[in-house]
């Protein structure tokens, strides 16, 4: 186990040791781990793995990334919505690779969508997401309970949504980021959390709660360019500690189901988005395996290395 992993284990088992086991409680809503959010630099060779052309993986290269999932370039700046339905996974102790069997370790991962938030495009110009993070505490008997939060420009860190929207394994949630027109003063997330017994958020489906936050289109100098749309798996690093990735968790597998309204309001689907993985060599190298399926879902599975 390299030293990063091993600081990280043992820090966040640590901290947990000396925080009593209140039902609930995550590492997320402890302060433990705090998103340190920067942009993921494109710094691959873009190849085609498709035939047909439409998607592309990001190969591995000597730069890391604690982002894996896929990425849709808009050149014209034009992104009205950009919108992803998951089911939330559970988080669990992963069972192969350096990070392994850790009972007294700590564990997470993050599932957002955003809009001008995976990479540094825009340069110094704001962003929109939203997400879910999960959590595996050993010192706390296991599973946590899973954090709903959003960011806009000029936020430093995340903000959860709070008591009214609560999430748990197995909810179906849609999440909704309205960047508003070019110009406009007000931008939206937009949560829906359907339950864990609707098998589709379709218009027949009512959520069993919802919320939405207006936030200002230009904050602290930063606004949208509206030029990229993102929908990620992220192993964030400590807050001001980026050197240091939580462990990520085992979730087995996610998907994004997936939805673009430009300004026209025509609907756009994921042809010639980018797709890439998490790679981290302290947690064995390649850590999810993402493809784009039949144009409108983005998948993700948990792996270690080559299996």
């Amino acid at each position: 186990m390299k030293p990063t992993v091993l600081f990280t284990l043992l820090a966040s088992g640590a901290y947990a040791a000396a925080t009593p086991a209140i039902p609930g409680y995550s590492p997320r809503t402890r302060g433990m781990n705090p998103h340190h959010h920067a942009p993921l630099r494109l710094l691959h060779t873009f190849t085609p793995i498709s035939t047909s052309g439409k998607s592309f993986r990001l190969l591995a290269s000597s730069t890391e990334s604690t982002k894996g999932g896929a990425i849709l370039g808009l050149p014209d700046n034009d992104l009205s919505t950009v919108r992803t339905t998951i089911r939330i996974p559970a988080a669990k102790m992963p069972t192969a690779g350096p990070t392994a069997n850790n009972t007294v370790g700590e564990y997470a991962a993050s599932f957002w969508v955003g809009i001008d938030s995976a990479t540094d495009a825009c340069g110094a110009g704001g962003s929109l997401r939203a997400g879910v993070d999960i959590f595996w505490d050993g010192t706390l008997g296991g599973q946590q309970t899973p954090f709903a939060w959003y960011q806009g420009p000029g936020q430093a860190d995340v903000v959860g949504f709070g008591g009214g929207f609560p999430v748990g394994e197995g909810d179906l949630v849609r999440l909704t980021l309205e960047a508003g027109p070019a110009g406009g003063e007000e931008i939206a997330v937009v949560a829906e959390n359907f339950g864990r017994n609707v098998t589709r958020a379709d218009e027949g489906a009512v959520p069993v709660r919802k919320v939405r936050k207006v936030l200002p289109a230009e904050a602290g100098g930063q606004k949208l360019c509206r030029g990229e749309a993102a929908w990620m798996v992220e192993d964030f690093p400590l807050q001001g500690r980026p050197e240091f990735p939580t462990a990520l968790a085992n979730f087995t597998s996610v998907t994004f189901n997936t939805g673009i309204t430009l300004d026209d309001g025509t609907e756009k689907d994921l042809t010639g988005a980018e797709v890439l993985d998490i790679q981290l060599e302290a947690q064995g190298g390649r850590l999810t395996s993402c493809e784009v399926v039949d144009d409108r879902n983005v998948k993700c599975a948990r792996v270690v290395g080559d299996n």
